[in-house]
């Protein structure tokens, strides 16, 4: 039987495209996961689907505005949140921290209200806290009542530019034994121990 490699290509990819979800002009829809905005019910479980789908195609997560309540998400390589700046918020509902990564690269958070609620955090952690990770960026975001650090990075690289941080118990940023990190242009009000911490 002679197999024509256009065919066999062209089926692959209709058969990979039917078990991924679709994706807009923005990125992937959370939608597909049931994630939706105003719910009252925690998110967590669903949203981390979308962001695990989203991280693992290289596609970014765009989330529509409104309110999502979730908890101890984490980060893979790859993850890209991107909401509609200053209408798309994260509340906190459980875990020692909003948004978490260990050990990933070409994480991006743009967009976002992350708020905290005021919940205390766990020592020395943020409310988005990152360790390891390479390529971070954090840019356009509001970050907003972390009950510890706004955000925490530890031996991390990136840009963390342009974001709002405000209400945080401890440290707006707290950044140790960074590699090639550039803090620039954030705006900090009313933290409680600090602003910038490297």
């Amino acid at each position: 039987m002679l197999v024509n490699r256009r065919r066999l290509l062209v089926g692959s990819l209709t058969s990979a495209a039917t078990f991924a979800a679709p994706l807009s002009a923005y990125g992937l829809d959370p939608a597909q996961f049931g994630v939706r905005p105003g719910a009252v019910d925690d998110q967590s479980r669903a949203l981390q689907r979308a962001i695990d789908q989203a991280a693992g195609t290289r596609a970014p997560l765009a989330l529509a505005p409104g309110m999502y309540r979730a908890g101890d998400l984490k980060l893979p390589s790859g993850a890209q949140l991107v909401g509609a700046r200053g209408a798309t918020r994260i509340v906190l509902t459980r875990g020692p921290s909003l948004l978490s990564a260990e050990g990933g690269d070409s994480i991006t958070l743009t967009g976002l209200i992350l708020d905290g609620g005021g919940q205390p955090l766990p020592q020395n952690r943020g409310l988005v806290h990152l360790v390891a990770a390479k390529a971070v960026r954090i840019a356009d975001c509001s970050i907003d009542r972390a009950g510890g650090n706004g955000i925490s990075l530890e031996r991390c690289g990136g840009h963390i530019t342009g974001n709002t941080i405000t209400g945080s118990d401890n440290n707006a940023v707290f950044c140790n034994d960074g590699s090639g990190v550039i803090i620039s242009s954030n705006t900090i009000r009313g933290c409680g121990n600090g602003g910038i911490l490297v």
